[in-house]
């Protein structure tokens, strides 16, 4: 695992970032095209800079179980933080990446969060379910 797998994450999901889909949209000042696209790149390029996370991370999910519909009762964000009590600090977009190297099945929120079919039992003994 390397950045080569996170570039195949973003190469499924061009809009894959550090923060998860996209950048963190809200400001106190408005920014150009511009801006926001030197952000995007910055998020982009941390996330791939992320590899030691994205491993841990996807050994942590080594351990879930895949299940065949979309697990619409946790979010990306909140599978983040029950995997952060055993691996410690990562992105969002570095779970979603190594779900999706992990070959979950990646449901788009709207935001950037995303869905994934992940079995709630496999998550019974995580803490903060």
């Amino acid at each position: 695992m390397s950045r080569t797998s996170i570039q195949k994450a973003i190469d499924q999901f061009p809009d894959l970032t550090d923060f998860g889909m996209g950048i963190f949209r809200y400001t106190t000042k408005p920014t150009t095209p511009e801006e926001r696209e030197a952000k995007f790149k910055q998020n982009q390029a941390a996330l791939l800079d992320s590899v030691d996370s994205f491993e841990k991370t996807c050994d942590w999910l080594s351990t879930k179980k895949k299940i065949k519909t979309i697990n619409s009762k946790h979010s990306s964000y909140g599978l983040k933080h029950m995997a952060e009590h055993e691996i410690g600090y990562i992105t969002n977009g570095v779970f979603i990446a190594a779900a999706i190297h992990c070959g979950f099945d990646i449901k788009i929120d709207g935001g950037p969060n995303v869905m994934i079919n992940i079995s709630e039992k496999s998550l019974k003994n995580c803490e903060n379910l």
